[in-house]
């Protein structure tokens, strides 16, 4: 079906990814992708998009296991 876009169209792509290939050049120590050596490139939305080049951790508080922290890192 075509839009009433000036700009063009767009196409959705809908895969399964059945295999990938690592090099384990890019491996952390611990086997995790070095995401700031390999700088992945990341879709933003508009015609935008961005180079990741530095990551952080956020990890979801386990209900009765650990305290929950605020941004502050204090224990809400």
């Amino acid at each position: 079906m075509t839009g009433d876009s000036n700009v063009g169209t767009i196409d959705i792509v809908f895969a399964k990814v059945e295999r990938i290939h690592i090099d384990d050049n890019v491996l952390t120590p611990d086997g995790r992708l070095d995401i700031p050596r390999i700088k992945p490139i990341a879709r933003m939305g508009y015609f935008d998009y961005t180079v990741v080049t530095e990551t952080f951790e956020m990890q979801v508080p386990d209900s009765g296991h650990e305290a929950a922290y605020g941004l502050a890192g204090q224990p809400t």
